[in-house]
Parts: structure tokens; sequence; C-alpha cells
């Protein structure tokens, strides 16, 4: 898709809007928290009104958004994690002994959708996270403890917000842009570039995407094997198989079904090895339902293209 076009569903929507939106900001219509989002998380001492309250005050804050009675933006926050954990001090001392003090630690969803010109609907995901002490050392009030999650829960929030806006900044990028952001020093940079030229289904983007299999970010290198997989280009499948190599069992199966995705002689050849002769059970089940899955898609490919050949 042409990079102009890339961001066509929501700046489109956006115009549709009765007056134009002042500043080139989204005119959001709706927020939604429900109260399931609380559900099983006590640290957290907000309601549902409160954090739509909370996330709105974060992005008009932004300059991004503006709230509009039907407007075409719908927004929708959810709360993934709200846990107490350990966590060294900030600043190491040497001559200190390092003891871990209890911190709350919030991770959030926001998805955004909007109606496109086709009459569909475009997402945009987008995590936030953030982590406060607690001070359970020195103080025993369990409204102390609820006031770090509440700190916790309105920075990551922000880093949502944040997130959100700068996958729309990617979405205004050129290809060559974003394939210059794959090398970024910052994790998000690339990953944001990774998601928007998948959406493309930029094949000059493939060797780049490939080398980012090694990112040494986990999440990066999972999201690049996505990109692939939704270019669907075949020089990806010996890479993804050198990565299998370097994963624990237990993270091999989704790999293996990209590999199946993706197809060929070499997928193929590839599967059928590893499902009865990789070293542990996990490793061969998943291989046996990957070459189950490749062997059906190319059964089914051949069926239709003997029905196109029929005269």
């Amino acid at each position: 898709m042409h990079p102009a076009k890339s961001l066509a569903a929501l700046t489109l929507a956006a115009a549709a809007c009765k007056p134009q939106v002042p500043g080139g900001a989204l005119a959001v219509g709706n927020i939604a928290v429900s109260e399931a989002t609380l559900l099983g998380k006590p640290e957290i001492g907000e309601s549902a009104e409160d954090l739509r309250l909370k996330l709105r005050a974060a992005l008009e804050s932004s300059g991004r958004f503006v709230f509009r009675a039907g407007g075409p933006v719908r927004l929708q926050l959810d709360i993934d994690r709200a846990q107490r954990t350990l966590a060294p001090p900030p600043a190491f001392d040497p001559a200190k002994p390092v003891l871990e003090h209890e911190v709350a630690e919030v991770a959030v969803t926001l998805e955004m959708t909007t109606a496109n010109a086709q009459g569909g609907v475009d997402r945009i995901v987008a995590e936030g996270s953030a982590r406060q002490p607690t001070n359970a050392d020195d103080s025993l009030d369990p409204a102390v403890r609820h006031a770090a999650f509440n700190a916790a829960l309105a920075e990551a929030v922000r880093d949502a917000v944040a997130a959100l806006g700068a996958q729309l900044d990617a979405r205004h990028k050129t290809d060559d842009a974003l394939m210059k952001d794959l090398t970024a020093a910052d994790p998000r940079v690339r990953d944001f570039a990774i998601r928007v030229l998948a959406e493309r289904r930029i094949g000059a983007a493939v060797p780049q995407l490939i080398a980012r299999l090694q990112d040494p970010s986990p999440d990066v290198a999972r999201r690049a094997a996505g990109a692939l997989i939704a270019i669907g280009d075949r020089r990806a499948v010996a890479p993804l198989i050198e990565m299998t190599r370097h994963r624990h069992a237990e993270d091999v199966g989704p790999i293996l079904y990209a590999i199946a995705s993706l197809g060929g002689p070499e997928a193929e050849a590839f599967l059928f090895t590893l499902e009865s002769g990789a070293p542990d059970e996990e490793t061969r089940r998943a291989a046996k339902g990957a070459y189950e899955d490749l062997m059906k898609r190319k059964k089914d490919d051949a069926r239709l293209s003997r029905r196109r050949a029929r005269p």
C-alpha cells in the first residue's frame, strides 16, 4: 500500500465528522472502560468511571484527541495486569546490600477503533505499563498501597496514550522511513515500524525484518515473525527455522505454525522431520499440528487450482 494511503481510514473518518476538528486531532465519540476490567484486581481502588475520566484527561493532554458527540473514534481501556512484585532499588550502592522492595506493577491495553471508508473497522492496539514503589516496608495502611497502584495505573495509561500517538505517527511515515526505524535504539520505535510495514505488506522490508528475528527485544522479534507471515514471503522460512534452534520448547510452537503458514518445500521437509525427530514431546506435538495444517492448505490450494483450470 502506498504510504500516503496508510492512514486513509483514520483521516477520512475524522474528516467525515460534521465540523472539522481543529489542529488535525482525532474526534473521540466514545471511551469504554468496563467493570469487568477491574475484576480480580483488588489493589486498584478506582471505579470504571474514575478510569474513564483518567483516560480522557491523558488523551486530551496529549493534544492528539478531542471529544465530540458522534465522533468516529472509539477507545477501550483494559487492565491486563495489576500485581505486587519485587524490584531492586532504582540506584545501586556497592557499599550496601541489594534489597528488593515491593512495587505496584500495572499493565494496560488501549484499543482504538474507527469505521473506514470501505465500511469496515480499523483497529490500533497500544500497550502501556508502569511501576511504583508501594512503601510497604514503611506503612501497613492499605490506602498507601492503593495510592501506589493508582499512581502506577495513571502512568501506565499515559504510557499507552503515548504509544498510541507514536503508532499514528508511524502510519504517516514513508516505507523508507519505517525501514530506517527498524534499527532505532528504542524498541518501541522498531515495534511500531514493524506493525505498519506488516499492514502495508512491504516485500522490500523482508531482509530487514528477517534481521529483526534476532532483535534483543523478544517482543520485537515476535512482531517481526508475525510481519513476515503477513507479508507471506518464503525467504523468511530458513531464518524462522534457525530461530527455532535458539528458543525454549514452549516458545517454538508459534514459530512452527508461522513456518507452516508460509509453506513451500523447505517448510514441509523441516516440519515432517521435526514431528518425529524433535528431542521433546512438546515440540513434536507442535510440529505435527503445524505439518498437518500445511498439508491441508496444500491440498486445498491444489483442489482450487484444478477447479480454475477446468474449462
